[in-house]
């Protein structure tokens, strides 16, 4: 049996530090999409809404891996 395992531990991201970086990622990628999105709007308001004008935010393939893995997550907590 394998000894006891550090808080800093996380079965995906190895050590906390890993774990920060995917959060920085994430943070990242989600204020570039804030910036070209402008103000918050409630969730449900958005989903029962209109689409809305079509708005271009260049995103690199970093970010959309990124926002693609939060995604995932977020479809999970759900």
């Amino acid at each position: 049996m394998p000894g006891p395992i550090s808080d800093s531990y996380d079965p995906e991201f190895s050590t906390g530090a890993n774990a920060q970086d995917v959060r920085e990622a994430i943070e990242q990628a989600r204020d570039k999409v804030s910036a070209g999105l402008g103000e918050l709007k409630n969730i449900l308001e958005v989903v029962h809404g209109d689409a809305g004008p079509l708005k271009a935010i260049t995103l690199n393939e970093r970010q959309r891996r990124v926002i693609r893995f939060a995604l995932n997550r977020a479809l999970e907590s759900i």
